[in-house]
């Protein structure tokens, strides 16, 4: 009996310990719920995605609760707030709010602006960044992020990645984001607009996946950035870029700490129109 008892007194002291926060992530544009957003814990490998209803549930237990809740989701502004504050409030429902676009398109002409493709370009078969997944959306949870060297103004048209392996039973969903850079990292998202796309069997074309951004605005403004991508939906089988070796990929779980690893990158390359450098009047 003293054992059932000692048993049934953790059971009970686990579960009012337990701090299992769901909610839903909705845009203040029309209320509408947004999928495949990203939750989690600043610096922390820990939290969910939402649903396909934007539905989440995170586990906020063992965290320190003067650390902050955070979604980041390309288009919107940041949401954070302090976990204790966020516990205690009625209503675990996010808003986002969209970002404004205050910059003027400009008008691309040859004279003014040059084609490029830059980037990594391996198309190697036998080098790959992978994942094997068993359904579960363990895939999604890191994030994967390539820097550019820029000086200049430059709109992206396109993000290609040289595909390795697709072997899944559905196709997936992948979410891009454009980084600037702060501490020789990434830092926060320049994008206006959320950028997910789904990639399945037949839209890869010799070995490479091409998302147009032809009706977005990307554009960076004279200073280095980074592209990004994560795979944001679970599923069966596996998935691989090709990789180079040498160069350098960032890496990070939901909102943890970007870590930098130069032995080796995924194939993501970009296409991207470049100002051209004025030439001095005579």
């Amino acid at each position: 009996m003293r054992i059932k008892f000692i048993f049934l007194s953790l059971l009970l002291f686990s579960f009012a310990n337990s701090q299992i926060i769901s909610g839903k992530i909705i845009s203040n544009e029309n209320n509408q719920v947004i999928s495949y957003a990203r939750i989690g814990v600043e610096n922390e490998n820990i939290g969910a995605l939402t649903d396909e209803n934007g539905n989440y549930s995170i586990d906020v237990s063992n965290i320190d609760k003067s650390k902050k809740i955070i979604v980041q989701l390309g288009g919107y502004n940041s949401f954070e707030q302090n976990i204790k504050d966020f516990i205690n409030s009625n209503n675990h429902t996010i808003i986002l709010k969209e970002k404004v676009n205050e910059i003027a398109e400009l008008k691309l002409t040859p004279k003014t602006f040059e084609s490029k493709n830059i980037g990594v370009k391996s198309k190697a078969k036998n080098m790959l960044y992978g994942f094997s997944s068993n359904g579960s959306n363990q895939a999604a949870y890191k994030e994967f992020a390539i820097p550019f060297s820029n000086k200049k103004k430059v709109k992206i048209e396109k993000i290609h990645l040289n595909i390795a392996k697709f072997k899944t039973d559905k196709p997936i969903v992948l979410n891009f984001n454009v980084y600037s850079k702060k501490d020789k990292q990434p830092g926060t998202s320049i994008l206006l607009e959320n950028l997910s796309t789904e990639i399945k069997g037949d839209k890869i074309i010799d070995g490479t996946f091409t998302f147009d951004l032809n009706d977005y605005s990307v554009w960076v403004d004279k200073e280095d950035f980074y592209v990004s991508v994560q795979v944001m939906s679970g599923f069966k089988g596996d998935f691989g870029f090709s990789a180079a070796l040498l160069r350098t990929v960032f890496e990070r779980n939901f909102y943890s700490n970007w870590e930098k690893i130069s032995a080796g990158s995924p194939a993501i390359n970009i296409d991207v129109k470049i100002e051209k450098e004025k030439k001095p009047a005579t």
